[in-house]
């Protein structure tokens, strides 16, 4: 199993990244490989509007090519899940989260786009607030991931400033539960 993982936090050392680290490790100790990157070391523009993906005459991918398209491209070729960590600011996604997700509407069923063949998805929220405070939020932004045709299988709501703020053995066991669920 290969996946990629999507990193939006900007802090390489932040509950994202500490989750993502344990997904990784249980991914890597059951024969498969995960390709992290973080938002801000890649080059992604917001959708333009341009109307391109959905041109009835010459419909097309994403006419902008940067790493958006590139990462995509990789789900056309070879990997088989995506893990998308996220901080929850003010209770929205962040902005590094957002504009990757903006990307999305180049990829709905409105266009020949959407992803196929069993694609998994794993979306994982951090946030300061009590545990479930946003989960509302939480569960409707993951389900876009089901509108570019990934199949959801988990969503991880770590609130309370877990891992990084302690006594987060909870988070990591539903990690890496969810890593192996993403195997199967």
């Amino acid at each position: 199993m290969k996946a990629i993982s999507i990193i939006a936090s900007p802090r390489k050392n932040g509950n994202c990244s500490k989750i993502v680290e344990t997904m990784t490790k249980t991914i890597k100790e059951n024969g498969g490989q995960n390709t992290v990157y973080y938002v801000d070391d890649l080059n992604i523009k917001g959708c333009q509007g341009c109307g391109g993906c959905r041109n009835p005459e010459k419909p097309s991918k994403c006419v902008i090519k940067d790493d958006f398209r590139m990462i995509m491209d990789q789900f056309d070729n070879d990997a088989d899940a995506i893990i998308f960590a996220a901080p929850n600011y003010f209770g929205e996604i962040n902005a590094q989260g957002h504009i990757f997700m903006d990307r999305f509407y180049s990829m709905t069923k409105s266009t020949p786009n959407m992803l196929t063949g069993n694609k998994k998805a794993a979306v994982i929220f951090t946030y300061g607030a009590t545990s479930g405070y946003y989960d509302e939020y939480i569960n409707k932004r993951a389900k876009l991931f089901e509108s570019i045709g990934f199949k959801l299988e988990a969503v991880l709501s770590a609130g309370e400033g877990k891992p990084n703020s302690g006594n987060a053995d909870d988070v990591l066991k539903q990690a890496q539960e969810i890593a192996l669920k993403l195997m199967q």
